[in-house]
C-alpha cells in the first residue's frame, strides 16, 4: 500500500496496491480523488501563476472561475528488471485509466448593453491507456520508496455541459458570439473539441476529445507486508 506524495500538491490523494503475480510481474490497483477545487487556489497552480503570469493575463482570471474534481481508477501490470526478487528496481508498466470529472466554469460575457455569468456546469468521462517507466527502492525494512520517472496516456474524453441562466434579453448576434467565444476555449491547431448550443434559457455543451495525461516525477512513499 503507498500513497503518492507529489500530488497532494495538486490537492489530490492517490492510494495504490501492489500484488506480485509472479518473481519480477505484480499488478497495481490505484485511485485518486480531487475534492472540487477552484483552480486558481491550488497551491502550486498559484505558485506558476504568480511567477511566470502578470494580472492583465485572461488565463490568470480564468483560473480563478474555473473549479474542477475527480475521482479516477488505474490498473497496471509491471514488468521489473534487475537481479533481486520482487518489486524492486527499475520497472516499464502498461496501465489503463478511467476518469469521471466535474468542472464548473463561471464564464463572464459581456455584451454591449449588459453584463453576464454564465454558471457552465460540465461531467466528463475519460478512459485511456498507456505506458509509463520508474524504479522502485527498498529504503527500510518495510517502507519503499516508488519514483515516476516519466510515462503517459491516450484516449477519449467525453460528457456534457449546462448553464441555466436567462438570456432572453440577449440578440442573436451576441448568442452566436457567446457560442463561438466559449467553443473557441477548446480549440487547438483548429480542431474544436466543445460544440455550444445557445439559447433563451442558457448553454449546453458536448465535449468529444483526446483524453492525455503525463505521469512524471511522482514520489509514492508505502509500506510492504
Amino acid at each position: 500500500m503507498q500513497i503518492n506524495l507529489s500530488s497532494l500538491a495538486l490537492q489530490n490523494y492517490n492510494f495504490s496496491y501492489e500484488h506480485s503475480l509472479s518473481r519480477k510481474i505484480t499488478f497495481m490497483a490505484g485511485y485518486r480523488y480531487m475534492p472540487l477545487s477552484t483552480v486558481g487556489d491550488i497551491s502550486l497552480v498559484k505558485t506558476v501563476v504568480n511567477k511566470y503570469l502578470n494580472d492583465q493575463d485572461g488565463l490568470k482570471n480564468d483560473l480563478s472561475n474555473i473549479s474542477t474534481g475527480n475521482k479516477t481508477f488505474t490498473g497496471e501490470f509491471r514488468f521489473y528488471g534487475g537481479k533481486h526478487p520482487g518489486a524492486r528496481g527499475f520497472y516499464a508498466s502498461l496501465y489503463g485509466r478511467y476518469t469521471n470529472m466535474q468542472v464548473n466554469y463561471n464564464y463572464n460575457y459581456a455584451t454591449t448593453a449588459q453584463k453576464y455569468v454564465v454558471p457552465l456546469q460540465s461531467s466528463l468521462k475519460g478512459f485511456g491507456g498507456g505506458l509509463m517507466f520508474g524504479s522502485k527502492f527498498l529504503i527500510a525494512k518495510r517502507v519503499t520508496l516508488d519514483w515516476y520517472i516519466i510515462g503517459g496516456h491516450y484516449g477519449k474524453i467525453s460528457g456534457d455541459g449546462q448553464a441555466a441562466v436567462n438570456l432572453s434579453t440577449m440578440s442573436s448576434a451576441d448568442k452566436n458570439n457567446l457560442k463561438s467565444d466559449l467553443e473557441s476555449k477548446f480549440t487547438i491547431q483548429n480542431k474544436n473539441y466543445v460544440t455550444a448550443t445557445v439559447d433563451n434559457n442558457g448553454v449546453k455543451t458536448n465535449t468529444n476529445g483526446p483524453f492525455i495525461g503525463l505521469r512524471a516525477l511522482g514520489f509514492n512513499l508505502g509500506i510492504a507486508f
